[in-house]
């Protein structure tokens, strides 16, 4: 193949000149070339390698690493030469480069307009082959769409429609749900019939998303079912004491959140069994926080007498101690391996978020970074136990909105149009956190959400219909209670063969 035959800005006497500069014949001898002092045959060398990636692949790509060793050359013509083979290889045997795919995506970064092109096709050609790469490639690709290079923005806006419409078909043979999350840049870059979702940099870092269902929990059968896969029998109960701010010794930062800083405290065996805890101290110094935090930990202390509450062992005016939990939240964790397990975790939430409602608390900002676990023990699963009530009130003092955006109800967003928090948000929240549980996947609120049944084609039709009722946006168009909520959950766990 010709190499300006391809749309790439080349100049074909200088192409000319160089491959006449090499006494060479064979890819053998041509490989050898590659490592002559003359930068001309260097360069004629890999130009002519460009001709044989097409017609001898196999033979050019045991030599790949030499190939790969030319993308740093100092000369500009052999990097272009070099780079060139690599995206005739990609098209014709992306196997051999899938295993060097983060030099490819370092093309796209190249100060030279050819290369950074090269690259491009290079990535996309290996993308459209192993869609395990489709967010690395596609995060390098989309943003030289925007490049002030009017034919590198064409090759890449190509380059994103062919890789997104080759892993879509891919996947769907496969049988799988493929999602694309992309910033709002790049939104519109992908062609129809692929389902996307807008997202912000802070719900997600990566310029664009690709998941094709991985996380989501499986239908298990009894016979498939492992010893495991089955609830606690009961929740161990919690310590009954109440720490003195002197009694803590924080001795490691755990994680920082909007409102509170966590740590891991040590405390008096002789006070607790295990010696820690887990210290939160708010690192907020506006008045109205304080105030506001301090009122929510006490609301949250009213109400801990649940199994799925997380219990307050302490309390001051800028701190709270809770059961030691080493971070590991629902976040943190990802969605539970099974159906059974994820409608079950969902429904102890709700349990808990029920309880504290009748008692007149409302936690005002259910995401799945207020969920924590308690060790029930081997061969059962871990309790989930539900903390920061009353945290996203606190937090709404300086933060819009105060919880992830994912699982932001719009009242988060807009509390002068939507109204303040009340059961209703915990009604949004617990079914954004219910999504996350049975797809794996976050819910991205403040758009159109993705029925769950496409993101698990496990989950019944039912699913579809509880979210219908929880995760919208107007509060008149929620179930009118938690119990209303638990009720439509029951009826989906009984649909997977499971218990709420």
């Amino acid at each position: 193949m010709d190499p300006d035959t391809a749309g790439r800005e080349v100049d074909s006497d200088q192409i000319a000149a160089l491959r006449g500069a090499v006494d060479a014949d064979g890819v053998e001898s041509l490989v050898e070339a590659l490592d002559s002092d003359d930068a001309d045959v260097r360069a004629g060398a890999a130009w002519r390698l460009v001709e044989s990636a097409t017609s001898e692949p196999t033979t050019v790509r045991a030599h790949l690493d030499s190939v790969v060793e030319c993308v740093s050359d100092d000369d500009v013509w052999v990097r272009r030469g070099a780079t060139w083979v690599l995206a005739e290889l990609a098209e014709e045997q992306p196997d051999a480069l899938s295993v060097k795919f983060s030099d490819l995506v370092e093309l796209t970064r190249a100060d030279d307009p050819l290369v950074r092109q090269n690259g491009v096709v290079a990535v996309a050609g290996v993308t459209k082959s192993y869609p395990a790469r489709a967010t690395a490639g596609l995060t390098s690709i989309a943003p030289l769409t925007r490049s002030e290079d009017a034919l590198l923005r064409r090759y890449a806006k190509q380059a994103v429609r062919e890789v997104t419409k080759a892993i879509a078909e891919r996947a769907d043979d496969a049988g799988y749900p493929m999602l694309v999350r992309a910033h709002p840049a790049y939104a519109e870059l992908f062609p129809e019939g692929v389902s996307v979702v807008t997202t912000t940099e802070d719900e997600q870092p990566q310029p664009v998303y690709v998941s094709f269902g991985e996380d989501a929990p499986k239908q298990v059968d009894d016979d498939e079912s492992s010893v495991a896969d089955r609830p606690p029998e009961d929740v161990p109960a919690p310590p009954d004491l109440s720490l003195s701010r002197d009694e803590l010794d924080p001795n490691m930062e755990l994680r920082e959140g909007v409102l509170t800083t966590d740590h891991r405290a040590a405390v008096d065996e002789d006070t607790l069994e295990h010696g820690l805890v887990t210290f939160r101290r708010l690192h907020v110094d506006d008045p109205s926080v304080r105030s506001a935090f301090r009122d929510g930990v006490d609301a949250w202390a009213a109400v801990d007498g649940h199994d799925h509450v997380m219990p307050v062992l302490g309390r001051g005016d800028d701190w709270v101690a809770t059961q030691y939990d080493d971070g590991a939240t629902l976040d943190r964790r990802g969605a539970p391996e099974t159906l059974r397990a994820a409608v079950w975790t969902a429904g102890a939430v709700t349990k808990a978020v029920s309880h504290a409602h009748a008692r007149g608390v409302v936690h005002g900002g259910l995401h799945p970074g207020a969920v924590r676990f308690v060790d029930t023990g081997s061969g059962y699963w871990d309790a989930p136990v539900v903390g920061g009530w009353g945290f996203a009130h606190a937090a709404s003092a300086v933060y819009t909105p105060p919880v992830p955006d994912a699982f932001a109800a719009p009242e988060h967003r807009e509390p002068e149009t939507y109204g303040r928090f009340d059961q209703a948000t915990d009604v949004f929240g617990l079914g954004a956190v219910t999504y996350f549980l049975l797809t794996g996947e976050r819910p991205v609120t403040g758009g159109e959400l993705v029925p769950a049944t496409r993101q698990n084609p496990a989950l019944p039709a039912s699913a579809d219909d509880l979210f219908a009722l929880s995760v919208v946006d107007e509060k008149p168009g929620r179930f009118d209670t938690v119990l209303d909520f638990q009720r439509a959950l029951d009826g989906v766990a009984a649909d997977v063969g499971g218990e709420a």
